[in-house]
């Protein structure tokens, strides 16, 4: 087994000390003997080959992956590691257990089994402290690193400091950007810069701060936040910071700007109609029914609900399609989705409606017409012409339908008409019309932030 070397005396730097190369060589060696020392067992006779139960093997293989699994981290990010990576390395190889009865194991198996557990203690003891001692204790401890972000719009990066650490701070964009310290506890700028800032600053309050970079440009930008701890007694339980998206008002501290709709309801309450049968209709009453949408300025579709019964009794759900489509708005707004796309099969109007259709009566069916001319829509209501002999707008008039939710865009109208009409000879069908007005809007929210 390979003889453990002196530390070295450790260094300010990040750099990779000379003992890291101790540590690995130590690993690899150990790692080699264990690797050895069962081939040479299992070229022995049945007295000295190595061998386990079925149970023994289990933890032994169990507890072989985990030190193997730490070894392959820590070549991973040994030379460029962060303290809250060496705190997870920590937390791993505190976690790492491997006990054996020796009692009716051959020498060989005892060998083995005593050499894993070694490395286990090496890990856990010299290896542990050679981090703390090496890293973690010795000068500036990295919260975040990205040589090479790519940035377009507002970015902001939180991150927990105690009392009496000292923050460092080096960024630089290689475009235009304004770049912003702040305190989030109390929502109070520290500083800001242009361009760049390498600099460092003493924390008087603990708490959350975040690092804000706004660029008016797409750019690259180089980025690490550092810190120099009072002690390293907390570095293995450093509090992360949780983040929650809320919706806040312009101007607030770290509101961010994103385009988003805002929902108007046309009607103060559902339109009610009664669609007589043909037959019925011929004495009184009629077939059809009308409704004139006002589209308000700006507003770039319509979104509408039509439920249609053979029984005249309202539905609780009558009345709160406004309401309905807002709240499934605010659920999925956050997940970065587009609101307009170019089919009609996708995007967030679609998917609010397809939240919200009302309950069908398989019974209850009519026609359904878009105009956009009065003209047409007066002939249509006064009954002087069949539908068919009309111009309306074929792709968004539906025929035989049943309760349903649609959009219909605005395409510079000012007035849409909705016509209705039951074809059946008999049967009477009641209709309930809600209809909202989609206006594109900048909505604003921000990163409200608590520890964990």
């Amino acid at each position: 087994m390979a003889k453990k070397k002196t530390i070295k005396k450790k260094t300010n730097s990040l750099s990779m000390p000379e003992w890291v190369y101790d540590v690995k060589v130590w690993g690899i060696a150990s790692l080699v003997v264990i690797v050895a020392l069962v081939v040479a067992i299992f070229q022995k006779n049945n007295a000295s080959e190595f061998c386990l139960s079925e149970r023994d093997t289990y933890y032994y293989n169990k507890a072989l992956a985990q030190v193997l699994e730490v070894d392959s981290i820590w070549n991973a990010i040994s030379s460029n590691a962060t303290s809250k990576q060496l705190q997870q390395l920590i937390t791993k190889i505190n976690k790492l257990k491997y006990e054996y009865d020796d009692e009716d194991m051959n020498v060989a198996t005892i060998q083995v089994c005593d050499a894993l557990k070694q490395r286990i203690e090496y890990l856990q003891n010299d290896f542990v402290e050679n981090i703390k001692a090496n890293y973690l204790n010795a000068g500036k401890q990295m919260i975040i690193r990205e040589p090479n972000a790519l940035l377009d719009s507002k970015t902001i990066l939180p991150f927990f400091l105690r009392k009496g650490e000292r923050l460092h701070l080096d960024v630089h964009a290689t475009g235009k950007a304004t770049i912003a310290l702040r305190n989030a506890d109390i929502e109070k700028l520290i500083k800001s810069f242009h361009n760049q800032v390498v600099d460092s600053f003493f924390i008087a309050n603990e708490g959350v701060y975040t690092l804000e970079i706004v660029p008016q440009e797409k750019q690259y930008v180089s980025i690490e936040v550092g810190y120099e701890p009072v002690s390293g007694k907390d570095l293995e339980s450093r509090p992360q910071v949780m983040k929650q998206i809320v919706e806040c008002a312009k101007g607030e501290f770290g509101s961010v700007a994103s385009k988003g709709i805002k929902m108007k309801n046309i009607f103060d309450e559902p339109r009610k109609f009664t669609l007589r049968g043909q037959i019925k209709a011929a004495f009184s009453g009629s077939a059809r029914a009308l409704v004139a949408i006002q589209v308000p300025a700006g507003a770039t579709d319509i979104l509408y609900t039509m439920r249609i019964d053979t029984s005249e009794g309202g539905k609780s759900e009558d009345g709160k399609f406004c309401n309905n489509l807002n709240y499934s708005y605010r659920k999925i707004n956050m997940l970065g989705l587009p609101v307009y796309e170019s089919t009609k099969s996708s995007g967030i109007l679609n998917m609010i409606l397809d939240d919200n259709r009302p309950i069908r009566d398989e019974d209850a069916y009519c026609n359904m017409y878009v105009f956009r001319n009065q003209s047409q829509a007066k002939k249509f209501q006064d009954g002087t012409h069949a539908a068919s002999a009309l111009t309306y707008d074929v792709d968004y008039s539906t025929l035989g339908t049943q309760s349903c939710n649609g959009r219909i865009p605005a395409n510079g109208s000012k007035t849409i008409y909705l016509g209705f009409e039951n074809e059946r000879m008999r049967y009477m069908n009641y209709l309930w019309v809600e209809v909202v007005a989609v206006i594109p809007t900048t909505l604003y929210h921000k990163e409200k932030y608590s520890v964990k």
